[in-house]
C-alpha cells in the first residue's frame, strides 16, 4: 500500500469518530464545574469553562462512538491524579480538546499520572495550540488507532513525557499540524511526522513496526532512540527539506537504520547519528 493512499484510508477514518463525537456531545453531555472535583465515571465528561479540574474517579468504560473527555474551552487545567479513562476499542477518542475553526482553544494543560486505555484514539487535539500533555500513557491501544493525534487544524502543542503502548498494527503518534514540540515520550510504535517547524528530541520508538516517518521540512529530530523495528527503518525521512537529523540512535531496524527518500538527501542535514545501515552515503 501506498503511503499517500495510507494517508487518505486514515483520514477517512479519522472523520467519522470525530463527527459522531460531536453529535454525542451535543446531544447527551452536561457541563462539569470549573475548580471542582469530577466524580461522574459515564462519558462523555464534559469540560465546557476555563478552570482547573482534578479528576477524582476513574471514567468509562465508555459505549461505541462515545468520547472520555471533551474539552470546549481554552484555559483549562486537568489532573489526572492516576486515574483511568476506558473504552471498548469501537469508542471515539480518550481526551479529546475539540476548538472550532472560529473559536480554536489555547492554554489547555492535560496532566498525568493517568492512563487512557481502548480507545480508537488516546489522545486528539483539533483546532488548539498554545498546550500541552504530560505524563499520560495511552494502553491498550485498538488496531489501526491511534495514541496521540494532533491534527491539521491543531498547532504549538507540547508532548512530554507520555507513554504509548501500541500493537503493531497501531500509530503511536501522528503530527499533521506544525509547529510541535515532542519530548522524552516513550512510543513502543512509529512517531509520524507530517507537518513542518516541529521539534523531536530524547524520545524512543522502538521494538515494533517502525520508528519515525517525516514527511515534512525545517524539522529537528535529534537524540532520539529508534532500535529494532522491524518494517519501516528507524528514521526515514519521507520528502522534504531543511530536516536536522542530527545525534540518534538507530540500530537493528528493517530494512534501513536510516533512510531518506531524496535525491543525495537534498537539503536536509544528516549528522552524528548512531547507526549500521542507511540507503545513502550522505546520510552520517
Amino acid at each position: 500500500m501506498t503511503w499517500n493512499r495510507l494517508v487518505a484510508i486514515r483520514r477517512v477514518r479519522l472523520a467519522l469518530p470525530l463527527f459522531v463525537a460531536i453529535c454525542i456531545t451535543l446531544l447527551w453531555a452536561s457541563p462539569v464545574k470549573a475548580g471542582t472535583v469530577i466524580m461522574q465515571s459515564t462519558c462523555p465528561v464534559l469540560i465546557a469553562q476555563s478552570g482547573d479540574y482534578t479528576l477524582g474517579t476513574d471514567v468509562g468504560p465508555c459505549l461505541p462512538a462515545v468520547d472520555g473527555i471533551d474539552i470546549l474551552a481554552s484555559g483549562v487545567t486537568l489532573h489526572l491524579q492516576g486515574h483511568t479513562i476506558t473504552g471498548t476499542c469501537r469508542s471515539s477518542i480518550g481526551i479529546h480538546v475539540l476548538g472550532t475553526a472560529l473559536a480554536p482553544l489555547t492554554m489547555v494543560r492535560i496532566l498525568g499520572t493517568g492512563t487512557v486505555s481502548t480507545f480508537y484514539t488516546g489522545f486528539q487535539a483539533d483546532n488548539s495550540g498554545g498546550s500541552f500533555v504530560k505524563f499520560v500513557t495511552v494502553a491498550s491501544q485498538c488496531p489501526l488507532g491511534n495514541g496521540f493525534y494532533l491534527t491539521p487544524t491543531s498547532s504549538q502543542w507540547k508532548l512530554d513525557g507520555n507513554v504509548v503502548q501500541a500493537p503493531s498494527t497501531s500509530y503511536g503518534i501522528i503530527l499533521d499540524g506544525g509547529d510541535h514540540d515532542l519530548v522524552r515520550n516513550n512510543i513502543s510504535d512509529t512517531i509520524t511526522v507530517r507537518s513542518d517547524n516541529n521539534v523531536i528530541v530524547n524520545n524512543t520508538a522502538s521494538d515494533n513496526g517502525a520508528g519515525i516517518f517525516v514527511e515534512g521540512s525545517n524539522n529537528d529530530i535529534h537524540a532520539n532512540t529508534t532500535n529494532n523495528n522491524s518494517g519501516g527503518n528507524g528514521i526515514w525521512l519521507f520528502l522534504g527539506s531543511g530536516n536536522n537529523i542530527t545525534g540518534n540512535t538507530a540500530q537493528n531496524n528493517l530494512p534501513f537504520d536510516l533512510d531518506d527518500d531524496n535525491p543525495d538527501c537534498g537539503t536536509n542535514t544528516w549528522e552524528g547519528n548512531k547507526f549500521t545501515t542507511a540507503n545513502q552515503p550522505c546520510i552520517q
